[in-house]
């Protein structure tokens, strides 16, 4: 099976408290979010990013969310956007409608409406939406040989998850200085994670500087290699391992 998509989101939140609850229920899922605090800083990265969703705040700083739009209508095209808003101002829909929001939702959101509400924007199954909590993460590790170790990871990675998974290895490497030749096996849902492959090059640097493995011994095996094209030349060490696809 590939990878599921992950669908990009721009997010324009002014309110600290706002922006960590959307971004806390967002990220659960197969959301990569971009957030910023304004509209000028929004169009920034509309002009030199593509988006599959714009969730945008009302009321912010700079320029608001319906002056956004209003600047960025070229550069947004048909990207639809969800409007966040507390007040219901008959100007403020007016505009909206005219610079062509595409939904709305009454602050404060609740989880189920905000998932509900993207599902009906961009036309989604349930099985389009992947809820990473149901996929824990689980780290074996087994010695094959005198030399060998086999590092096994299934289940989805938080985007901080290197250091558990460097750490499990250690401890049953237990300063062992007899491996020179480690592989790896990945399940397709540790790739659920958006940022799955800096996880998995941090992982990989770790390991070469602390053990005597090098990268041209380290073996990463994943049917996720063989369904999708991937560039591991932004990623340092994972373009020096050897990829194995199942």
């Amino acid at each position: 099976m590939s990878r599921p998509k992950v669908y990009k989101v721009l997010l324009l939140e002014d309110d600290e408290s706002s922006a960590k609850l959307l971004l806390h229920t967002l990220e659960r899922y197969n959301f990569d979010v971009t957030h910023v605090v304004d509209g000028m800083s929004g169009l920034t990265k509309i002009r030199n990013n593509s988006f599959d969703l714009v969730i945008s705040d009302v009321n912010m700083p700079y320029l608001d969310g319906i002056s956004f739009l209003e600047k960025g209508k070229d550069m947004l095209k048909m990207t639809p956007v969800i409007m966040l808003t507390a007040v219901g101002d008959k100007e403020q829909v007016r505009r909206a409608a005219l610079s062509h929001v595409t939904a709305y939702l009454l602050k404060p959101i609740a989880n189920q409406a905000l998932l509900e509400k993207i599902a009906q924007v961009l036309q989604l199954k349930p099985e389009n939406i992947i809820d990473k909590k149901e996929f824990p993460l689980v780290i074996n590790v087994t010695e094959l040989s005198i030399s060998q170790m086999l590092l096994e990871i299934k289940g989805c990675p938080g985007k901080k998850s290197t250091e558990v998974i460097y750490d499990r290895f250690m401890l049953t490497l237990g300063g062992r200085a007899t491996f020179s030749n480690l592989r790896i096996n990945l399940d397709k849902a540790f790739f659920y994670e958006t940022k799955a492959l800096q996880i998995l090059d941090d992982l990989v640097a770790k390991i070469i500087k602390h053990t005597n493995i090098q990268a041209s011994s380290l073996f990463l095996e994943s049917e996720f290699f063989s369904d999708n094209v991937v560039d591991l030349q932004p990623y340092r060490h994972l373009s020096d391992v050897n990829i194995i696809s199942k």
